[in-house]
């Protein structure tokens, strides 16, 4: 399963959710998740199971790609990313 943090220029923001959301699976013990980041622009040519983003971007996201997207209020409150992630993670099986 790869989970891809997406921010603005990829580089930001989104190195900071991809720590934490990788400290979550840690302490979980999912370790075999791998979570990539990517910029906006980059988006359509980066596969994923599930892509994390903002409310700020969420809504320049390719419509293909809202299903499979989970929209966070922030980067940084482990307890809400963990809150969010956790029931999309479990629907697809891991």
């Amino acid at each position: 399963m790869k989970i891809c943090a997406v921010c603005a220029f990829g580089v930001g923001s989104s190195i900071i959710a991809k720590m934490n959301i990788e400290a979550i699976l840690a302490d979980e013990g999912r370790e075999e998740i791998e979570v990539i980041t990517v910029d906006l622009g980059s988006i359509s040519g980066t596969d994923a199971d599930i892509y994390v983003t903002t409310n700020e971007l969420s809504e320049n996201f390719p419509e293909e790609f809202k299903d499979k997207t989970v929209v966070l209020d922030n980067f940084i409150d482990r307890a809400s990313i963990q809150q969010s992630l956790d029931p999309r993670i479990a629907a697809l099986g891991a």
